[in-house]
């Protein structure tokens, strides 16, 4: 039986020391970059004990990883429908739509993965699962085929520059035509039959 404290389980109290330590790395990453993150701003920010940090991660490289794995999971849900229904284009809607309004998320997602050498490893091995996730049955071949894995490379070098560009306000104003261009690119590297509105 886990101890309470008003009111509250401890492993329920445990979670949100977490999640806060999460959030503050989230804001810290997405502004940032990995490069500015620290042990003592993080906590401080969090208004946690290095005590509490620990209980949550072994060091600020696991913190990292969560917090890369929080923003794909915001970028997942953010999806999800539009895949689910086997529409495509608005997947890229959607993304191009959450990443304009929080482009903190682009920087975890796109940009800090290549400027942090320990977060790019851990990203590599997840990228062919993304792409699958997100273009499901539309791509073919294993995961394990070195030719499948340079076209996921390819797609996914290709998307990291437009979104990239898209969320810094560099490829104009018109979201249709970003998201139309993105689902051309995406056809044309994996060789997919996906429409304008696949």
């Amino acid at each position: 039986m886990s101890r309470t404290y008003g009111g509250r389980p401890a492993e329920d109290r445990a979670a949100e020391r977490r999640q806060r330590l999460i959030d503050v790395g989230i804001d810290v990453v997405g502004r940032g970059g990995v490069a500015a993150l620290g042990m003592r701003l993080v906590c401080r920010e969090a208004g946690l004990s290095q005590k509490f940090f620990y209980e949550s991660f072994p060091n600020l490289e696991a913190l990292v990883h969560a917090v890369y794995q929080a923003a794909l999971s915001k970028m997942e849900d953010a999806v999800a429908p539009s895949i689910s229904a086997g529409d495509v284009r608005g997947g890229f809607d959607a993304a191009a739509r959450l990443m304009q309004s929080d482009p903190r998320l682009c920087r975890i997602l796109l940009i800090e993965p290549f400027a942090d050498a320990d977060l790019r490893r851990y990203v590599r091995e997840s990228a062919p699962g993304i792409v699958r996730g997100a273009l499901g049955d539309f791509v073919g071949g294993t995961e394990d085929d070195p030719l499948v894995r340079m076209r996921y490379s390819a797609l996914l070098g290709a998307q990291i520059s437009l979104f990239v560009e898209w969320t810094e306000g560099n490829l104009g104003a018109d979201r249709d035509a970003f998201v139309d261009h993105a689902t051309e690119v995406a056809k044309q590297l994996v060789g997919i039959g996906i429409g304008a509105g696949r």
